[in-house]
């Protein structure tokens, strides 16, 4: 397990935060009050690229095996608990 600090309003790239190679499927978790959006793109999305929010304290979201990236975002800042599935 590791918590991973957001930065406000910077996209981060979880597997270069955590460790965790590339493709593994993992699962992340906010635990801050802060809504947070992810991606499973290979480079930092863009505002239009599809994101989706893990809006719920406590709520783990994974991703699939054999993603190409796993990136965090969250405009206010905030932490995220990001483990291997």
């Amino acid at each position: 397990m590791s918590n991973v600090i957001l930065p406000p309003a910077t996209w981060v790239n979880l597997y270069a935060a955590t460790g965790i190679t590339v493709g593994t499927k993992i699962i992340a978790t906010n635990i801050t009050p802060s809504d947070v959006r992810l991606a499973d793109t290979a480079s930092a999305p863009t505002p239009s690229d599809d994101h989706f929010p893990l809006l719920f304290r406590h709520l783990p979201v994974a991703n699939k095996l054999g993603a190409s990236g796993a990136w965090a975002f969250c405009s206010g800042g905030g932490a995220i608990d990001v483990r291997e599935a």
